[in-house]
């Protein structure tokens, strides 16, 4: 397992094997899988993350890489960039330094300030209605009197069945 910080994009260059492959990154806010198809990617922007390469052999589940190795980090045209290579498992005959899958990460630019994680920003924008015109429509409509014929309020609680609105009584002392 491989720790990274902050933006990366995470491209499958290479795929030399026998089983499927797969690229496995873990966060503090879950799992994201990136399928090991040559040129699929996958961006990541989190303040820490791990990274796992992994292989499906026939009928068993999904196994992290016997081997996997990252390259130096190179820098082109003010971007970071660096490979990882990886040997799925080891097979008789088969060499140690056989490589099945290659990925380039590539450092993307962040922005400041550094953004809310998903999660964080859907919490965030869940706290904000999406639509506040239909609450104040709605109470302007209740201050219209319902019809004599409309059927009474129903008043609920958590504590039991929903009931009937008691109806006013009139005071009979001041007559």
């Amino acid at each position: 397992m491989l720790r990274f910080h902050g933006a990366w994009r995470i491209t499958v260059v290479g795929k030399n094997a026998d089983f499927d492959q797969r690229a496995v990154v873990r966060s503090p806010y879950g799992a994201r899988v990136l399928p090991g198809r040559v040129g699929a990617t996958l961006d990541v922007d989190e303040d820490s993350w791990a990274l796992t390469l992994e292989h499906h052999l026939w009928g068993r589940s999904w196994q992290p890489n016997l081997r996997t190795t990252p390259g130096p980090v190179t820098e082109r045209d003010g971007m970071r960039s660096r490979l990882l290579v990886s040997n799925d498992c080891h097979w008789p005959g088969k060499p140690l330094d056989y490589v099945n899958f290659v990925l380039r990460l590539d450092q993307l630019p962040t922005a400041a300030p550094h953004p809310l994680p998903v999660r964080a920003a859907a919490r965030h924008l869940a706290a904000v209605p999406p639509n506040p015109a239909p609450a104040r429509a709605a109470r302007h409509l209740a201050a219209v009197p319902p019809p004599p014929s409309a059927p009474r309020a129903v008043r609920t609680s958590s504590d039991g069945p929903a009931t009937a609105a008691p109806r006013p009584q009139e005071d009979t002392a001041t007559r």
